[in-house]
């Protein structure tokens, strides 16, 4: 794998493509934080920086939607509305209203993760617990102390926190089951009938009726976040590179960016894989596209 400085990467079906940095925006100085994808733009948070935004076919469009200060974004979604709500692990939550996050009244401060459920209600994992959006405000969940991210399931709600990951029956609360117990886990997501989480030195495929491990290295190395693609090979975004595993294989293995923090992946409609760097070479992060 060759050296990437001064260029902007995608890694597309395994494939890396390297694009000149003339040809693409880069914006200096900024750590990735998450990705998301509406409509036919890409969004992504920084931890210093603000909000950016870029259509899916030309990144040389990148312009930023929301300034921040020094605000880290650790998380940002759409709501069924069209408003973009971002959450910070040191101010809580805001929405974009122009180039400005205001701050959103009532919701709790601390916040890791912003999700929408089912039923288009806002959810929120942090320091202080799990909450969800009803008529009357954000209401208390769960308050299992520092909570990282959450997934739905049909009628199951997953969390990765501080101790493992646990998944809860969405409409009474109540605790299905435990996975991962004693480990520090920092990511959940849903992919079809599929909950994938990780954390410290562990990765979980948690289906119907079972679980499965991957296996990767080296000590000591951190699952942020996964991407699966069509084929069925599972992408994992970790504090030491961009890590692999193909259908079947039960272990990944580092396929680019080695020894660099990769904390947001995401696939678009057309399969193309975005890595959100959130260290490296001079402290840039880019992204490019492939044809």
């Amino acid at each position: 794998m060759k050296r990437l400085i001064g260029h902007a990467a995608l890694f597309l079906s395994g494939m890396l493509v390297v694009c000149s940095r003339h040809d693409y925006n880069a914006i200096g100085r900024m750590h990735v934080y998450n990705i998301q994808r509406h409509n036919d733009s890409l969004y992504f948070s920084t931890s210093d920086s603000g909000i950016f935004r870029f259509s899916l076919d030309a990144p040389g469009t990148l312009y930023r939607v929301a300034r921040s200060g020094a605000l880290p974004i650790r998380s940002i979604i759409f709501s069924r509305e069209g408003t973009l709500y971002a959450a910070s692990y040191t101010s809580g939550v805001h929405y974009v209203s122009g180039d400005t996050l205001l701050p959103v009244a009532g919701f709790p401060q601390q916040a890791w993760s912003i999700k929408c459920g089912p039923d288009g209600e806002l959810w929120l994992a942090g320091l202080h617990g799990i909450f969800r959006q009803q008529s009357n405000g954000m209401v208390l969940f769960n308050r299992m102390g520092d909570v990282h991210d959450i997934a739905f399931r049909g009628n199951e709600v997953a969390v990765a926190h501080r101790n493992g990951i646990s998944l809860f029956d969405r409409q009474s609360g109540a605790l299905v089951r435990e996975f991962c117990k004693g480990i520090v886990c920092w990511t959940m997501t849903v992919h079809g009938s599929l909950l994938i989480g990780g954390g410290l030195n562990v990765c979980v495929i948690i289906g119907k009726d079972g679980c499965a491990t991957v296996g990767f290295g080296p000590k000591g190395n951190i699952v942020w976040s996964t991407a699966l693609d069509n084929a069925g090979r599972l992408y994992l975004g970790t504090q030491k590179g961009l890590y692999r595993s193909d259908r079947g294989a039960g272990t990944a293995r580092c396929v680019g960016y080695n020894g660099i923090c990769i904390k947001s992946l995401l696939i678009d409609n057309k399969g193309r894989l975005w890595v959100g760097r959130f260290a490296g070479p001079q402290k840039m992060s880019f992204f490019g596209t492939g044809r």
